[in-house]
């Protein structure tokens, strides 16, 4: 499997976001505040579970502090990255 570039892991994100919060995708950009685009706390946590079934990964409970999109893409790239040595 190839890695995903951070392109397309944050056009996935950012679909993700949109069919949970019934929003086009075109008003997301990389760095938009989470909580700008609806998402409450319970809603990131589910991004974050749904991230790591769409990836394959874990994220660790100590790496959740995101505000943005930018951050969460980021963050799951990384660990993209880390786990799939």
């Amino acid at each position: 499997m190839t890695t995903p570039t951070i392109e397309e892991v944050t056009q996935a994100l950012s679909k993700m976001i949109a069919d949970k919060m019934d929003i086009d995708i075109a008003t997301i950009q990389p760095d938009s505040s989470l909580q700008s685009l609806g998402l409450d706390s319970l809603d990131i946590f589910d991004l974050i579970f749904n991230a790591e079934d769409h990836f394959k990964i874990k994220v660790p409970n100590d790496q959740i502090k995101i505000e943005s999109l930018q951050d969460v893409c980021l963050l799951v790239h990384k660990l993209i990255i880390e786990q799939s040595k």
